[in-house]
C-alpha cells in the first residue's frame, strides 16, 4: 500500500464482543490522498486479506460522506477498541483526527432517518442461502450462511438497542454480554434452520424494528456538521499537500 494512514480501526466480531476462536482481526483503513488522487479526483480503496487481520482501506475523504449516509460499519469506527494513528502523521493532523473523535456522539445522530435505513438488512436475508468464498462452507453444513444471518439479525437489533439508550449510546447498543451475546453466538451456530430463522427475523422486522422507523425519522439531518466534517478532513489533506 503506497498511501499515508492516517488512522486505522478495529471493527466487526472484536468490536462487539462476539469473536471467537475462529474470528480474525478486522480493520478498517483511512488514507490520505496522493497528489495523483487530487489531480486525477481518485477515490482510492482496496483491501488486503491477511491470515490474522483483514485491512479494509479507504481514501480518508469518503468520511464526511459515509458517516452522512449513517452506515453502521463505517460509523464504528468512532467507537473502536482500538485506534491507531498513522506513524506518520504529525501534530497538526493527530490533532484534526481527534476533533472527528471527539464529535462521535454527534456523527451518530448526524442523519438519524438514514440511520434508520442504513442495516440493509433484506440484502443480507438474499444471500443467506447463497454464501461466499469464506462461508460457503456454512451453507454445505446448514443450508445458509449463519454469519450472514447474524448480521441480518444485529443490524435490525441494533436499532432497537441503540432506541433503548434514548440514541446516545451507540457503543452500549453494539456491544453485546451475557445472554444477548449467547443467543448472537446461537445464531452464527445455526441454533435455527434456515427456514425458521427467515421466520423469526420477519417477525422481528415487523413487531420490533418496523415501529421505531417513525422515532428515527422524526429528526432532521444534521447538514451543518457535515461541512464542519468536510473542512476538518479538507484541513488533514491539505497539511499533507503543503507538506
Amino acid at each position: 500500500m503506497d498511501r499515508v494512514v492516517a488512522f486505522k480501526a478495529l471493527v466487526g466480531s472484536h468490536n462487539y464482543n462476539l469473536n471467537d476462536e475462529n474470528s480474525d482481526k478486522d480493520y478498517k483503513v483511512f488514507v490520505l490522498p496522493t497528489f495523483e488522487d487530487l489531480y486525477n479526483r481518485e477515490m482510492y480503496a482496496n483491501q488486503i486479506i491477511g491470515e490474522e487481520e483483514d485491512l479494509d482501506i479507504h481514501d480518508i475523504r469518503k468520511l464526511p460522506n459515509l458517516f452522512y449516509k449513517s452506515n453502521i460499519n463505517f460509523i464504528e469506527v468512532l467507537y473502536s477498541n482500538e485506534i491507531i494513528i498513522g506513524e506518520e502523521m504529525n501534530r497538526t493532523q493527530e490533532i484534526l483526527i481527534k476533533k472527528i473523535f471527539e464529535k462521535r456522539d454527534e456523527i451518530v445522530r448526524m442523519n438519524l432517518p438514514h440511520l434508520f435505513n442504513a442495516g440493509m438488512h433484506l440484502n443480507k436475508i438474499k444471500l443467506l442461502r447463497k454464501g461466499t468464498e469464506g462461508t460457503q462452507h456454512l451453507v454445505d453444513k446448514f443450508g445458509y450462511d449463519t454469519k450472514q444471518a447474524q448480521h441480518a439479525y444485529r443490524v435490525l437489533n441494533f436499532i432497537e438497542r441503540f432506541s433503548e439508550t434514548e440514541l446516545s449510546d451507540f457503543k452500549q447498543a453494539i456491544t453485546y454480554f451475557g445472554e444477548d451475546k449467547k443467543f448472537m453466538l446461537d445464531i452464527k451456530g445455526a441454533f435455527f434452520n434456515a427456514e425458521s430463522f427467515e421466520n423469526f427475523v420477519s417477525f422481528y422486522h415487523d413487531a420490533r424494528f418496523k415501529p421505531l422507523k417513525e422515532k428515527y425519522h422524526s429528526f432532521k439531518p444534521n447538514e451543518e456538521l457535515k461541512k464542519e466534517l468536510e473542512m476538518l478532513i479538507m484541513n488533514l489533506v491539505k497539511v499533507s499537500v503543503v507538506n
